[in-house]
């Protein structure tokens, strides 16, 4: 974490904490304590919220000092409050928490008057965060959750301090009922807060490898430790501690669910403080995760019929231990034989859980920014031309000139496992090598040789040499594989580029220079012509290639030679996936728009599944 977001994340974070007990201590006057309570409650309130002033104001003259590049804050911060959201927002809050001070001064109504503008000052947040940063449904979605879990969390962790109060200056049974009335609030607040933590997680963590491999995810780690933690605090809290203390040693009673109640106090002011790391960390759905382990999870085993069942026995052997065992803990009795039964049942079949585990790199995770696009494929042809081909060959099999020599034979990049591996680890391996079996180097790296972008390009490429071999050897392509991106022209329509036709067919003829327009498809479809030059008048309602790398790149996904690929037909599926290729003497069936429909509808039918390899449709 840089030195500027730990200048940011500590007045954020403190920022945040006095808001969450502004709000929390409100909603504990109004919903738990006793009418004689609300003075001193009152006093917290008006201290959480110029605490909350105190420490925006800081917050916003670094934010804005960042905005600006200067630390003259004469210029920067004006700027900031009139012309960037974060400032909007943030003076807007601090009118809200003005109007909190003012009414909490009110007799009687004061908390409940002033909770409602204390609510909105603490769920705003989102606006000023990277929920605000998102466009579209999905940043409405991640506003709306991020302010129900702030004010989830105000009505938990903010109300822990008035509960302090309550229990150092209430008589044993006041301090009780209060503790009894308070478990609904911290219940439903707990509920929501992990309902839209998950929400929050699905969207900004990037999933296991974002949540393991990033500064963001292990932050977020951290976070959900000390939630877990002050859980099971409050669990203790309420179960056994509470109904303590009108038993014979009140004193003793209240003294331990003070220290207990002051724990999970510290937990929550850790996690306001975490938030505010989070806040200032790029989501590591945004980052390439830097995977921890040598290994990862993967179903590749799963193909080879032996393994699946090996893999399947060991499983029914494992959930009958831990079913033998539960069972016996249920019931009470036979702990003895369900051990007995267990222990031998996990030494022999656990091992080959082990079949589910392959070897993992650091970049395992990471995923291609290239686009799988055209000119990537073209520019990854030639590096692999220029670094490749002596060992690996032209048809990338292996038998290059260099191979007869080598002590290790190259691997075979048309082969079938080459699927079984992440965009990542090939990229290991170009980056770092192959070591072989004895210890040595059974392939160099290329990270000092070759730039990183030219890297990623070459695995497009070796993605491409692969699909056309297997096109070229049995007539389809073995694994799913998407249609390379491109730019296009079209009549009638905006899109600018292929990705821009999802939702529909779309049909890709390679035409000669002197070929007429292919013929219209059926509604459900568009026609997309393909040429070796660009500047073709697209074909009317379709569209025309704006690439001259999209003849070769497509030449070599269809196994083909691109002087010979005139004629060659493709069909791309409404979510990109390349479904089907006919050569010119097959393609003319697709001429007939209701035969063209008919096997439209059969590919709806048949949606293609994640690949293998972890290569996906880009731009999804």
């Amino acid at each position: 974490m840089g030195e500027i977001a730990l200048t940011l994340a500590l007045p954020r974070g403190l920022h945040l904490a006095a808001l969450v007990s502004t709000f929390g201590t409100l909603a504990f006057a109004v919903l738990v304590a006793p009418d004689g309570m609300r003075p001193r409650l009152m006093r917290l309130v008006r201290l959480s919220a110029m605490s909350a002033l105190a420490t925006g104001g800081l917050w916003f003259a670094v934010q804005a000092a960042t905005f600006a590049g200067t630390w003259n804050l004469w210029d920067a911060v004006p700027d900031t409050a009139l012309y960037t959201r974060f400032g909007q927002a943030l003076c807007l809050r601090f009118v809200l928490l003005f109007a909190v001070l003012r009414l909490t001064a009110v007799p009687r109504h004061g908390p409940i008057l002033a909770f409602l503008p204390a609510g909105i000052a603490l769920g705003m947040q989102g606006l000023i965060g990277h929920a605000g940063a998102a466009e579209g449904n999905a940043a409405i979605g991640l506003i709306a959750g991020e302010a129900l879990h702030l004010i989830a969390a105000g009505a938990w962790i903010g109300a822990l301090a008035p509960l302090l109060i309550a229990l150092r200056t209430l008589p044993p049974h006041e301090a009780r009922l209060a503790c009894e009335r308070f478990s609904p609030v911290g219940l439903a607040a707990v509920l929501v807060i992990a309902a839209t933590a998950f929400l929050q997680a699905a969207t900004l963590i990037g999933g296991l490898p974002g949540l393991l491999g990033t500064p963001y995810g292990r932050t977020a780690l951290i976070k959900l430790a000390l939630f877990l933690g002050m859980l099971s605090f409050a669990i203790w809290n309420r179960l056994s501690l509470t109904d303590r203390l009108e038993d014979a040693d009140p004193a003793h009673a209240r003294r331990l669910l003070f220290l207990s109640v002051s724990a999970e106090t510290l937990g929550g002011v850790l996690v306001m403080l975490s938030a505010g790391v989070l806040a200032s960390l790029p989501p590591g759905a945004h980052q390439d995760p830097v995977w921890p382990f040598p290994w990862r999870f993967s179903l590749a085993a799963l193909d080879d019929p032996d393994l699946r069942r090996e893999v399947a026995l060991a499983l029914l052997a494992v959930g009958t231990a831990i079913g033998a065992v539960a069972a016996a803990a249920i019931v009470r009795r036979g702990g003895l034989v369900a051990l007995l039964l267990a222990v031998p049942l996990l030494v022999w079949q656990t091992p080959s859980l082990g079949l589910l585990l392959v070897d993992a790199y650091p970049s395992s995770f990471r995923t291609s920014p290239t686009g799988f696009s055209v000119t990537s494929i073209v520019r990854g042809q030639a590096v692999y031309a220029a670094n490749c081909i002596a060992c690996h060959g032209a048809t990338g099999q292996g038998n290059g000139p260099a191979a007869a020599g080598l002590r290790i034979k190259p691997a075979d990049l048309t082969a079938g496992h080459l699927w079984d591996h992440t965009d990542g680890d090939l990229f290991w391996w170009l980056s770092d090598g192959i070591e072989a079996p004895d210890g040595g180097s059974s392939m160099p790296g290329f990270a000092t040789a070759v730039a990183e972008d030219d890297r990623w390009s070459a695995i497009d490429f070796i993605r491409t040499l692969n699909a056309g071999a297997a096109m070229r050897d049995v007539g389809s392509w073995a694994h799913a594989i998407p249609a390379p991106d491109l730019p296009i022209a079209c009549d009638g329509t905006t899109a600018e580029r292929l990705r821009d036709l999802r939702g529909r067919f779309v049909r890709i003829a390679a035409a000669g220079p002197d070929d007429p327009n292919p013929t219209a498809p059926p509604p459900d479809a568009v026609v997309l012509r393909l040429d070796r030059t660009t500047g073709r008048t697209p074909p009317h309602g379709g569209c025309a290639s704006a690439s001259a790398d999209a003849w070769d790149a497509y030449a070599a996904i269809a196994g083909t030679e691109p002087a010979a690929m005139t004629g060659t037909n493709f069909l791309v599926d409404p979510i990109g996936w390349l479904r089907e290729a006919r050569s010119a003497d097959r393609a003319a069936d697709w001429n007939d728009p209701a035969m063209l429909h008919k096997l439209c509808e059969t590919l709806l039918t048949q949606p293609v599944g994640a690949a293998i390899g972890g290569i996906h449709v880009h731009g999804q």
